[in-house]
């Protein structure tokens, strides 16, 4: 019972830090991962901009929604490369939260 706590508690952290969008947001994390780089000039080639003042904000508008699998207008990206980055980031994510429970 025990260890089934401790799994629907990693889970739960996961996910938690997964819907996060700081965790996405840093510019060179971008550029760590290819496919995740990929969505990301396809937002700023799209017109999406890092300024917070845009109408049309890179993470707020087009990272987030391209990652989180919905359309974005103007951006076209194919399943597979969006599936890669999402796996990328939950690896990074789980590599993250072991840090912190190492604590």
């Amino acid at each position: 019972m025990e260890n089934l706590i401790r799994k629907v508690c990693l889970t739960f952290a996961v996910a938690t830090i997964g819907l996060s969008q700081s965790v996405f947001a840093d510019d060179q994390d971008m550029s760590a991962s290819k496919p995740c780089a990929t969505i990301a000039k396809a937002c700023l080639d799209a017109g999406y901009t890092r300024d917070e003042n845009a109408s049309k904000k890179f993470w707020h508008d087009c990272m987030k929604p391209v990652v989180m699998g919905k359309t974005v207008e103007g951006v076209t990206v194919d399943a597979a490369t969006v599936k890669a980055c999402r796996t990328d980031k939950i690896a990074e994510m789980k590599k993250e939260l072991k840090e912190f429970q190492n604590k």
